[in-house]
């Protein structure tokens, strides 16, 4: 493969991603697929998040998350 037909497919490979991201963000795809992630990954329990003033799902830490936790724990075992 000469130079001319790797630059060729090289810059056409990347217009290419970047028109195709530029199409699925104008139509709002990406946003529609992490938002059911998230929820799907939430409903399984393997994220944890919580809803700020805005609206907006945000990750919570897993310190929060253990902190939460043992505090939990602590209290069921004191009598």
């Amino acid at each position: 493969m000469d130079t001319l037909t790797h630059t060729i497919i090289a810059v056409g490979s990347i217009a290419s991603a970047y028109y195709l991201g530029a199409y699925l963000k104008s139509k709002n795809i990406v946003e529609g697929v992490v938002g059911n992630m998230f929820d799907k990954l939430e409903k399984d329990g393997f994220i944890v998040t919580k809803t700020d003033k805005d609206g907006d799902k945000e990750l919570v830490t897993i310190s929060e998350v253990l902190a939460t936790f043992n505090k939990t724990a602590i209290k069921k075992d004191k009598p």
